[in-house]
């Protein structure tokens, strides 16, 4: 059942996205979809030999770093308000993680003119996220990219927080690891799932996503 925001935040309402259909006509029509977590690999140069890609993007750190910086769509549970000259559509992991970020936003007068989705409230489910523990954004967006059916995927900074350069890009001293809300098996279960269902081309630019999936599968 639909759940109304308050006061001004109910304006987001006529925003919604509700379908896996109707994300997909908010989206430019390309045959790639570029999947980009916050990892080290996120920043390799390769990624510059795919050309206008649909860009996916995790939370918002990536807009402190002038690389990638403009998404088509960015998944996120993290409360911090970014304006951007081309706001992305805003995937939230669920309605619960979602609303309150997007009252907060209406009070601050920043509307997501691009739309939004509560991934749990699509049908079918792309993950289980019922549970005390769920998967991370980013393997939300593998799936979700999955799901959209482009000819071709290319995912880059979905390191599993193992990546010899630290957590993120040019921050080494960050602290690696999990919270106690997402597990490495969860995401590669979920990833594993995913792309096993993929007709398509895949590109994985993380050496150690690479090996975890063949691990997972041995």
């Amino acid at each position: 059942m639909r759940q109304c925001l308050d006061g001004s935040a109910m304006l987001f309402e006529g925003m919604r996205i509700e379908t896996l259909d109707g994300l997909a006509q908010r989206l430019p029509q390309r045959d790639t979809i570029l999947c980009l977590g916050n990892g080290p690999s996120s920043e390799d140069p390769r990624l510059a030999n795919f050309e206008d890609p649909i860009l996916f993007r995790v939370n918002w750190i990536w807009s402190e770093r002038d690389w990638l910086n403009k998404p088509d769509l960015v998944l996120t549970g993290d409360p911090d308000l970014v304006a951007l000259a081309k706001q992305p559509v805003v995937v939230f992991p669920t309605l619960e993680i979602g609303q309150p970020i997007l009252r907060d936003h209406a009070e601050r007068g920043h509307l997501p003119n691009s739309g939004y989705v509560f991934l749990s409230r699509f049908c079918p489910i792309l993950a289980d996220l019922s549970g005390p523990q769920i998967p991370t954004n980013g393997a939300l967006m593998i799936a979700l990219s999955v799901a959209l059916r482009p000819k071709r995927i290319v995912i880059a900074g979905i390191d599993l927080y193992r990546h010899p350069q630290g957590k993120y890009p040019g921050a080494p001293d960050e602290a690696e690891g999990y919270t106690s809300q997402h597990s490495a098996e969860i995401d590669l279960a979920l990833i594993d799932y995913a792309l096993t269902d993929f007709s398509g081309e895949v590109t994985i630019l993380s050496e150690n996503l690479r090996n975890a999936l063949a691990s997972h599968r041995d």
